[in-house]
């Protein structure tokens, strides 16, 4: 894992270029990220509906403790960044230190939080018609929630050294996490020799097992200075003024995270009335959209890292054209792959599902959803620019407002009138009204001056 030059200088750089190198090795990242819950998909789709729906029900509700922890990582991307374009190391490895203590209390806390809450929760947003569903549901969240604090482990090692300038670390972690899962889910869901068939609670210990894997390593190499980037262990000592800053600047991230993920579990609960060929569908549907965007959102966290850098500098001018460049080349690359999930949705669909219902189900998805995801991916640009500009309060405005605000009502009233295809229409319109929220929080905020 040693190597040398691994951090990407974006004061030498054009601002394409360090787009380019510090986005690409994201890109792939979360590519990769995404596999996780594909080849999930893949497999337990052969399995039957009934698995693959749980996984589908149980998603948003594991973002939601997922979620409370991207904030505090992004506000150590942000802090990090920052303290390097200020040229104080000292900072960013103190900062990292206390980054790491936030993410082993935090990681444990809501894992055990969400054991206890599993039975009543799960039951309470499936609907009746998906009943069947809840057993499978119970025992693959369960498994997951032990897998949470190394995630987060992950995360927090990740978010360090990409505010340092080292995109790669994530991208070469997550190559060995993916391979290690996508080996391990057909042995541990079918069964092979002494190993018995485990269907849906094998597809959850492949994916835990491969996290706790990813987050002790990440960790280990960021404490051994492999990277160029070195905590040490004095680092882990608390400082309560840094501990302050990561939660003024986290919380209100973690907060719009959480707020919104529990806007998506609500959602399934009236995707879920619909009966499983319309989960089934819309899980398809939305794995596809999550492939497309993890593009987008490679080239969103360099914007973070990129913009915390300028601000941290002063170089405010290749801050504003960092944003405007990475606007053109996102909404350009996800225009033309959402063509392609329009013009492709049923062949898609059939990949994972060869039922007739659910193909047509999906071929509609993507007819309708695909002509939404140019603006939706492009409000991650300037999202990330408020994140990295450690503005976390106004980027949380602007989350909320896109589920809670707009799409949740929307699905509410429009499901009784059109079915799910309301469902489909209020993802259309909370995409493209959400991108001209964010747009005028960067236009017209208060986002250009440092934090630090």
């Amino acid at each position: 894992m040693s190597q040398k030059n691994n951090k990407v200088d974006i004061f030498n750089h054009s601002i394409i270029m360090s787009l380019f190198l510090l986005g690409w090795p994201m890109i792939v990242s979360n590519l990769m990220q995404t596999m996780y819950n594909i080849v999930d998909a893949y497999f337990l789709g052969k399995v039957g509906k009934i698995e693959f729906s749980a996984t589908t029900i149980t998603w948003p509700l594991i973002f939601v403790f997922i979620a409370f922890t991207i904030g505090f990582s992004n506000a150590t991307v942000s802090l990090v960044s920052q303290y390097t374009g200020a040229k104080n190391k000292k900072m960013s490895q103190k900062t990292s230190g206390q980054a790491y203590l936030v993410a082993i209390i935090l990681g444990f806390t809501l894992a055990l939080m969400g054991i206890l809450v599993s039975d009543k929760v799960i039951s309470l947003v499936t609907d009746e018609s998906s009943k069947e569903v809840i057993p499978y549901a119970i025992k693959y969240f369960n498994i997951i929630m032990i897998g949470m604090p190394f995630a987060f482990l992950f995360n927090i090692s990740s978010s360090i050294l990409r505010g340092w300038g080292d995109s790669k670390f994530s991208m070469h972690m997550m190559f060995y996490s993916t391979l290690l899962n996508t080996i391990l889910d057909p042995i541990m869901i079918f069964g092979f020799g002494p190993i018995p068939k485990m269907g849906v609670v094998g597809a959850a210990w492949a994916t835990t097992i491969s996290r706790i894997f990813i987050g002790l390593t990440s960790s280990y190499l960021v404490f051994k200075g492999e990277r160029e980037f070195k905590v040490h262990l004095e680092d882990l000592k608390t400082d309560w003024n840094i501990i302050r800053k990561i939660f003024v600047i986290g919380f209100p991230g973690s907060l719009s995270h959480t707020i919104t993920s529990l806007g998506f579990v609500v959602i399934m609960g009236f995707v879920s009335a619909f009966g499983p060929s319309v989960v089934s569908a819309y899980g398809i549907g939305n794995r596809i959209i999550n492939l497309i965007t993890m593009i987008s959102f490679g080239i969103s966290a360099a914007v973070t890292t990129m913009i915390g850098q300028f601000l941290g500098a002063n170089q405010i001018n290749n801050a504003e054209k960092t944003v405007r460049t990475a606007f053109v080349i996102n909404f350009t690359i996800v225009a033309f792959l959402s063509t392609l999930t329009f013009l492709f949705g049923s062949h898609l669909t059939k990949f994972f599902i060869n039922e007739p219902e659910v193909i047509e189900i999906g071929n509609i998805f993507f007819k309708y959803v695909s002509f939404s995801l140019p603006f939706f991916a492009s409000m991650g640009v300037f999202v990330n620019t408020l994140i990295g500009a450690g503005r976390t309060g106004q980027s949380m405005i602007v989350d909320i407002a896109r589920l809670w605000g707009i799409r949740v009502p929307l699905i509410a009233i429009m499901a009784k009138s059109w079915g799910f295809m309301g469902i489909f229409y209020a993802m259309i319109i909370s995409n493209i009204l959400a991108l001209i929220i964010a747009w005028l929080f960067v236009r017209f905020g208060n986002w250009k001056k440092a934090i630090i």
